[in-house]
């Protein structure tokens, strides 16, 4: 019998083909995790924050750090409302103020908050809870050396403040399009992804797996720079040709894209910016790997690094302690 030749393309197909169907056997199997977890109600919460801490840290880039159990403050006293899961930039700002299993990470280093519901939750108090986050004030005052020198968020414009993104992961179940679209409504503008348990029949029996709705899926990168990169306003535009390339340059490289070289992308007619939308990374069939691609092209929009206002929160701590020497005295007195 002659040998099998398997083509490397086959082999590629095979390797992508598994990592797809994994994708959805692991979606399927969390389901059933936490649905287990949560009909033991002394063990559920903690559980099925410990579940998806497991998942966003398998698809989230080790330089940002994971914490269960956060308060998100910023430098003017103001905090959050306890948030499940932050992911939060550790690199240049390794500022976490801990006590006992509470953690306290400043606005300026938090890049995900992530809410983690049951099957019960109000509507009202969980956009109360994205709008505690939302009300902090990251400053602009952080101070770092760049290629161009040292700079400050005032002075670089493209270094200035960022919002986190926010996500939904709750197995609250529906079983109609019309009960996630009502779930979407009732919360609209409050979360960036919602992740909700879907159940209906399929060829195999009943498909139980969550589901993910992107509110603002269809906009372009520009617009997603400018929402969470606070300050900067492009309107939308994703410019990505440097402003002192000379114009051979501009032409030589609007002709390869013309020639369509880089066809994965969506350049503007003069090819001077990028028209992609977090739609074009959708995996059909598959939500937890739609999400994977989704949310970390969302992390690269973000600034990096992201600039800590060490005067800020030092200026913070000195008035509270200037509070705290006044009341002593007048003990004293």
């Amino acid at each position: 019998m002659g040998k099998i030749e398997v083509s490397k393309d086959s082999k590629v197909e095979n390797v992508f083909e598994r990592i797809h169907q994994n994708y959805r056997y692991l979606n399927q199997m969390m389901v059933e995790e936490i649905d287990i977890a949560s009909e033991h109600g002394t063990i559920s919460g903690n559980y099925r924050e410990e579940r998806w801490v497991k998942f966003f840290r398998s698809i989230i880039p080790l330089k940002y750090s994971l914490a269960q159990g956060v308060i998100i403050i910023d430098s003017n006293n103001n905090r959050s409302r306890e948030v499940d899961i932050a992911v939060y930039d550790e690199q240049y700002t390794p500022y976490v103020f801990q006590y006992n299993t509470l953690k306290f990470i400043p606005i300026e280093a938090v890049v995900v908050a992530i809410e983690c519901k049951s099957t019960n939750w109000e509507y009202e108090k969980i956009i109360e809870w994205t709008e505690s986050i939302k009300n902090l004030q990251p400053r602009t005052t952080g101070i770092a050396r760049m290629v161009q020198g040292y700079v400050t968020g005032i002075t670089n414009k493209t270094q200035q403040r960022t919002r986190p993104i926010f996500i939904l992961a709750s197995n609250f179940q529906r079983q109609q399009q019309t009960a996630i679209d009502q779930v979407a409504k009732n919360i609209k503008g409050a979360f960036d992804f919602i992740l909700l348990k879907r159940v209906e029949p399929g060829s195999k029996g009943i498909v139980r797996e969550f589901d993910l709705l992107v509110e603002h899926e269809n906009e372009k990168l520009g617009w997603w720079g400018d929402q969470l990169n606070l300050g900067i306003q492009n309107i939308g535009n994703m410019n990505v040709i440097p402003s002192n390339w000379k114009d051979e340059d501009k032409q030589g490289f609007k002709i390869q894209v013309d020639s369509g070289q880089y066809s994965e992308l969506k350049f503007s007619e003069n090819a001077m910016s990028l028209e992609n939308t977090l739609s074009d990374l959708k995996i059909p069939g598959n939500p937890l790997l739609t999400l994977n691609f989704q949310l970390n092209q969302l992390l690269m929009l973000l600034n990096n690094p992201m600039l800590f206002p060490h005067f800020a929160y030092a200026k913070a701590f000195r008035e509270l302690t200037a509070i705290g020497d006044d009341s002593i005295e007048e003990d004293a007195n």
